[in-house]
């Protein structure tokens, strides 16, 4: 991650925004290699399209590398380029309402993601349950049909939180909401998530 400096030793935060700054390829070709398939994966389950994906991230990318000098440190890097991409993501569904192909599961994050541990506890019926675990895999499309339905700021913070893997502070930092917001939309979005998941196990 971010480079080598010396042996065993890898650039801090500060050491990569100021390797960014001064335009130092290496750091660059590093916060691509770090980040670029997670946030075209964002990008994806946002605007339902790879190739819509790739551009806003691109396009984020540039906006990131024009806006160099004016960053000042008070998000992480991977926070300002989750900002980036969301903002060019939301600009893009704003600007364009369209059926596009829906994201597929590439890499098996949601599998990964939302195979029983988000839960605080499993949904009734599921734990302990032979059967429930043969139908996992329809468990997890319950869950991805579930998120498209969520309100979008549901949404767009149980991917970040759950499939990204963003930390609190740096969800806040992209969305520019409160800690307190977050809790609660994470907190209906699992709720709904959980709900949809016992509808589903209740019907077999």
């Amino acid at each position: 991650m971010f480079g080598l400096l010396s042996v065993g030793r890898k650039r801090t935060e500060s050491e990569l925004v100021a390797a960014l700054q001064r335009g130092d390829g290496q750091a660059w070709r590093d916060v691509t290699e770090e980040y670029g398939p997670m946030l075209i994966g964002y990008a994806t389950r946002l605007l339902k399209s790879r190739s819509a994906a790739e551009e806003a991230v691109q396009e984020a990318f540039v906006s990131v590398h024009a806006g160099l000098a004016r960053f000042e440190g008070r998000c992480s890097v991977k926070s300002w380029l989750f900002r980036a991409v969301h903002n060019k993501a939301i600009d893009e569904l704003r600007r364009k309402k369209r059926f596009v192909e829906p994201a597929r599961d590439e890499d098996g994050e949601w599998e990964r993601r939302f195979g029983g541990r988000m839960w605080a506890e499993p949904p009734r019926e599921w734990a302990g349950s032979v059967g429930a675990r043969i139908d996992a895999q329809r468990v997890l499309e319950v869950v991805k049909r579930e998120v498209e339905n969520l309100p979008h700021n549901h949404r767009q913070v149980l991917l970040m939180k759950e499939v990204h893997g963003l930390d609190s502070k740096e969800v806040c930092d992209v969305l520019e909401i409160s800690p307190a917001n977050l809790r609660v939309s994470l907190h209906r979005a699992r709720r709904a998530l959980r709900a949809a998941v016992e509808r589903e196990l209740g019907e077999r």
